[in-house]
């Protein structure tokens, strides 16, 4: 009796890796509350896209939420708002970096050091703890789309600490700075009001973030 080679069950091989895969996309969604979206290029995986390409269109993004955060939406459909609908962590960090760069260049040579890390980490666990709360009072929104908000609202802030660098007059100082950080708390509030925390909710839910930008805004005035 002739042997016949074992021809390998192409079509159950496909639907197991099918089914792998909607399983990881699945567990993807529950931990970040996204859906993936399907790229340019080989779906949602953009590996063998062009540096260049990325860097581009991660500026380009990156300048759209900074834009909103200059303007804030005062009216009109805030669950639209890019900042809560697509969020990353890239402006986050350049913000939080400029931030602890120009108060370190106003301290002292020999704490500057100090300065830069203790506000990197307090800009880190400030927003971590606004979040959480958030996420505690029934915000249908994922921890990093929050996180990714309260970042982007520092910029007004960043603007006030390279201020602080060029001024050195307080009664022109603080009225600017005074604004910038209201500037910061309207922005990141009116981008949170799509969060689906409940109306009775709302005043405990903008209290810490208020808080934790102006302990930055009296920071960048006290350095």
């Amino acid at each position: 009796m002739e042997d016949r080679p074992i021809q390998p069950d192409i079509e159950s091989n496909t639907y197991n890796y099918a089914s792998q895969a909607r399983e990881i996309e699945s567990n993807i969604q529950e931990l970040t509350g996204e859906q993936t979206q399907d790229r340019r290029f080989t779906g949602g995986d953009t590996l063998d896209e062009p540096v260049l390409t990325t860097l581009n269109r991660d500026l380009k993004q990156v300048g759209r939420r900074v834009i909103e955060v200059l303007y804030p939406k005062l009216r009109g459909d805030t669950e639209n708002s890019n900042l809560l609908r697509e969020w990353d962590l890239w402006g986050p960090l350049i913000f939080c970096l400029f931030l602890s760069l120009f108060l370190s260049f106003s301290a002292k040579p020999k704490q500057r050091s100090l300065v830069f890390s203790g506000v990197f980490a307090v800009v880190w666990l400030g927003e971590a703890v606004a979040t959480l709360n958030i996420k505690l009072l029934g915000g249908k929104v994922s921890f990093f789309r929050v996180m990714s908000v309260l970042g982007y609202s520092l910029f007004p802030l960043v603007l006030a600490a390279f201020i602080s660098l060029l001024v050195g007059t307080p009664w022109v100082r603080i009225p600017v700075h005074i604004a910038l950080v209201c500037w910061s708390v309207v922005s990141s509030t009116q981008a949170l009001r799509g969060s689906g925390i409940p109306s009775n909710k709302v005043l405990l839910s903008i209290y810490p973030v208020a808080l934790f930008y102006v302990t930055l805004g009296w920071l960048t005035i006290i350095t």
